[in-house]
């Protein structure tokens, strides 16, 4: 049984470093080649796991070997157009300019069931609004209105906009996250300064994070209130 568990154990925590490996796209963005990859590690993973009579090694060789070959794949669609194009294929337009491609649609074997479905998602209730529709090797439809249906933007209404980026969270559960505060140029003494307001210390915020408009957000512990103050001028953000 002890055998067992450490045969699980080391090809579990195989499995996973592999996996870290390929990066963080979701199975629905994994390319044909790194699904048949995910796909054979787990066949290749069970084997070893559930049966003692088959040497560990049996099972970590294979893996091993595949991992070579999806690196080798894989540095191949960085280096090589023609590489990219044979393993992962080319996107393909399924409308242009409101007139469906007949053709590439039978291509694809993309029914108009399943592209109205895709357009409705969107937002979109006509195929004529729509500009542009794009089947990505992901298997992924991307759809995009004509420039007539599509929201306003600022630049569209020539109105300046100030910049904007993700808040920095500086403290979590009470932990400090020294990254985020090095990522701003501020100290931790500059954040006990402005928690001191509210008053709270580190230890007692639930959350803290700060946006670019210089606003510090935060919610101490065993609280249901959010407090915000004014701690830095827009012009003084520089994450």
């Amino acid at each position: 049984m002890l055998t067992m568990f450490i045969r699980a154990l080391v090809l579990y925590i195989l499995v996973i470093l592999l996996m870290r490996l390929m990066g963080k796209r979701q199975i629905g963005q994994l390319q044909p080649y790194e699904l048949v990859f995910t796909v054979i590690i787990a066949d290749l993973a069970a084997t070893p796991m559930g049966d003692v009579g088959v040497p560990l090694l049996y099972g970590v060789m294979p893996i091993a070997a595949l991992m070579l070959c999806y690196a080798l794949f894989s540095l191949l669609t960085l280096k090589s157009e023609r590489a990219r194009v044979l393993l992962t294929g080319r996107p393909s337009i399924l409308v242009s300019n409101g007139v469906i491609n007949q053709q590439e649609m039978s291509r694809q074997g993309f029914s108009l069931t399943e592209l109205m479905e895709q357009v409705r998602e969107h937002g979109i209730e006509n195929l004529h609004e729509v500009g542009c529709a794009v089947l990505e090797i992901s298997g992924q439809v991307n759809v995009f209105p004509v420039s007539q249906k599509r929201p306003a933007t600022p630049e569209d209404l020539r109105i300046k906009t100030s910049y904007e980026n993700l808040p920095l969270h500086l403290v979590l559960d009470g932990k400090l996250q020294k990254e985020s505060l090095k990522n701003a140029h501020l100290t931790t003494a500059w954040l006990e300064q402005q928690l001191s307001r509210f008053p709270c210390s580190i230890a007692e915020a639930y959350y803290c994070a700060l946006d670019t408009d210089g606003v510090l957000c935060v919610q101490k512990k065993q609280e249901s209130r959010v407090r915000f103050a004014h701690a830095l001028d827009p012009k003084e953000v520089c994450w």
